[in-house]
């Protein structure tokens, strides 16, 4: 209220023209239906337009990109990934915080037990945040998930552990398999410590399965020769790891019958004449010893050999009766009393197997004879 014996007119008209400049200035960028109402709703109606208008927002970039087969699979990175985030203001804001550009390395986004919530090696999805600030000292945040397609980002950059064979054992085939022999592959696989886990088929494969035979061959020569157990352990983000154990099927020594005896024909009915002998200063017992007590037969190493085949004959008439063939790693052999009768003379010989020949030597290491006493 105007004070008593004033004349406000002139300060009304002032008031009037400012009321209707502001007015104009404000209603301008309004629709024609605004420009009918007044000033002060007009401006009410400009307000709340502004601030619903387009916010900032929070943008990442996965530097390599994920390409299957090339920089991951099955979803998994199988690189280091660099993640560079774009804070973007709206006309209206600035950018308070803005996530740094971050390296995620082997085991983001593995299952580990025990970790913290914070951790990104934990299970789950990635998020980061920007905050942006407002008019009036008002803030609002925009999030952003680290993803692969329609998963969560992880990160698997190593092999699974080295697979287990735990039969047949690497000293086991040291020397060579005999054609037929029976082995069997026992073998598994552990993925602890991968960060991806085993993959959903064929985790663990082997060249048979776990617990079935290898191929040892037969008879025939041809069958012979190097084979290889290998074990491949794969790993969710298609990862491998292998193992291999190598042994070689080889036959006995030559199949061929001990000299002649002494004499014509190759009878040894005659007593008097000794089977014949070649190097037996190399073998023990000596030659035409009586083999008593413990019936140990020994001779001189071989270099280079991996094993011998001991080759004990019966001097039966005019010919020979195998009784053993035996495949010892050391230049001895304890022979049962079960396997030699009483009052019988016995020729035997050792065949080296050379390692870097991969076969037996062709000539053996030497050949003799002994007897064993009359009524045990």
């Amino acid at each position: 209220m105007a004070a008593a014996g004033r004349d406000d007119t002139p300060y009304r008209w002032i008031w009037w023209l400012f009321v209707r400049s502001e007015t104009r200035s404000i209603v301008r960028p309004v629709s024609s239906a605004l420009r009918t109402l007044p000033a002060a709703i007009a401006a009410g109606v400009l307000l709340a337009t502004a601030q619903t208008a387009a916010a900032g927002e929070l943008s990442v970039t996965l530097s390599p990109q994920y390409v299957e087969g090339l920089t991951g699979s099955n979803g998994w990175y199988t690189v280091a990934v660099t993640a560079t985030y774009v804070c973007e203001p709206s006309g209206s804001e600035v950018v308070l915080i803005c996530p740094p550009t971050e390296v995620f390395r082997d085991g983001t986004g593995a299952e580990v037990t025990g970790n913290d919530d914070d951790d990104d090696r934990a299970s789950g999805e990635i998020v980061r945040t920007a905050t942006f600030l407002r008019s009036r000292a008002r803030t609002r945040s925009d999030a952003v998930t680290l993803r692969v397609g329609d998963g969560p980002l992880r990160v698997d950059t190593q092999p699974p552990p080295v697979p287990v064979i735990e039969a047949p054992s690497p000293g086991a085939l040291a020397a060579p398999v005999l054609p037929g022999t029976a082995l069997t592959a026992v073998y598994s696989c552990s993925f602890e410590g991968d960060a991806s886990g085993p993959a959903d088929d064929d985790a663990c494969v082997g060249t048979v399965p776990s617990g079935a035979r290898l191929d040892t061959g037969s008879g025939n020569r041809a069958t012979w020769g190097t084979r290889a157990l290998t074990v491949t352990a794969t790993d969710a983000a298609g990862h491998t790891s292998q193992r291999t154990l190598e042994y070689r099927i080889a036959g006995s020594a030559p199949a061929v019958a001990p000299l002649a005896p002494t004499g014509s024909g190759n009878g040894t009915g005659n007593a008097d004449r000794p089977p014949r002998t070649a190097n037996a200063r190399l073998m023990r017992p000596a030659a035409g010893a009586t083999l008593r007590g413990t019936r140990v037969l020994r001779w001189r190493a071989a270099r280079g050999a991996a094993l011998y085949n001991v080759q004990v004959f019966r001097v039966a008439g005019d010919g020979y009766q195998k009784v053993l063939s035996a495949f010892p790693r050391a230049n001895r052999l304890a022979v049962g009393t079960d396997r030699l009768a009483d009052g019988e003379r016995y020729v035997w010989r050792v065949w080296p197997y050379m390692r870097r020949l991969g076969d037996y030597r062709r000539t053996p290491v030497g050949i003799s004879w002994f007897q064993t006493p009359a009524g045990r």
